[in-house]
């Protein structure tokens, strides 16, 4: 079984709604999830408000959770379902090692 990792960067006023749909999703609602506030950079931003043009950062809400890589595909089809043309951006990555110390 490979296991990988899924990333999401999305706006900030998303937050709620894209966690309530994942923790929708059983399999990663057992295998939980960690979301953070953070300030996106660069020429791809995309400005909610003219007060993040002048500070020259959005906010936003990046979104980790690790599992089986079919459980993470179904959870990314479901979202993609529900998310659509949001800004939300993804990145899913190998997983050589994990576990709990």
């Amino acid at each position: 079984m490979n296991r990988v990792v899924l990333t999401l960067i999305a706006p900030a006023a998303l937050k709620e709604h894209l966690i309530a749909v994942m923790l929708a999703h059983a399999p990663t609602a057992q295998a939980g999830l960690v979301a953070r506030e953070v300030e996106g950079y660069g020429d791809g931003v995309e400005y909610d408000s003219s007060i993040e043009r002048v500070r020259g950062h959005a906010l936003a809400v990046e979104i980790v959770v690790a599992g089986p890589d079919e459980d993470i595909r179904s959870l990314l089809d479901l979202l993609g379902a529900e998310m659509a043309r949001r800004g939300v951006t993804w990145r899913i990555v190998a997983t050589t090692a994990a576990g709990i110390l």
